[in-house]
């Protein structure tokens, strides 16, 4: 049996290598979202959208995924420190492209800011059983509320690659 993949170091902030975390932040709050749950990839050790989000008065909760063990471990010590975070913010140790429908709530909001920054050679093999970058989406979609889901918005996504691995793909 294959071991699940995941990412041996973590991400602190640094916006000015990366602002796709904080353009999240932003963008919600540009475009008046409220009372939305927001499902997250990539929580970094800095966890800002869920820290933001659920602190900010929007209402809004996120539902986060990271494949650290040190943003995992981050994210416990950071709800059990705030209890006002730990009631809406989840943030949950996994593999994204291992992704399971049947496990995810509905959501308002998707953000694959970091799809593709992470992957593995034998990630979309039959032994592990995961999806390829392309993939990811299908599973989260049928999960978004939106009439019209985006999870990529090209104004705060990182990654150049998953934007023409998605292009591609339509």
């Amino acid at each position: 049996m294959a071991t699940m993949n995941y990412w041996t170091d973590k991400w602190d902030l640094h916006v000015d290598i990366c602002p796709c975390d904080v353009h999240v932040n932003d963008w919600l709050a540009d475009q008046k979202q409220t009372n939305k749950l927001v499902y997250h990839f990539g929580t970094g050790t800095h966890h800002v959208v869920g820290k933001e989000q659920a602190t900010n008065g929007s209402g809004n909760m996120v539902f986060g995924i990271t494949a650290s063990i040190e943003e995992y471990d981050a994210y416990i010590k950071l709800v059990a420190d705030n209890a006002r975070i730990a009631k809406n913010y989840v943030a949950y140790f996994g593999d994204i492209y291992l992704t399971n429908p049947k496990l995810l709530p509905d959501f308002d909001v998707v953000t694959m800011v970091h799809l593709c920054e992470f992957f593995f050679p034998n990630t979309a093999s039959a032994e592990y059983g995961g999806l390829d970058a392309r993939g990811v989406p299908d599973p989260v979609h049928p999960k978004t509320q939106s009439a019209r889901p985006t999870p990529f918005s090209p104004p705060f996504n990182c990654s150049q690659k998953a934007q023409r691995q998605l292009r591609a793909r339509d």
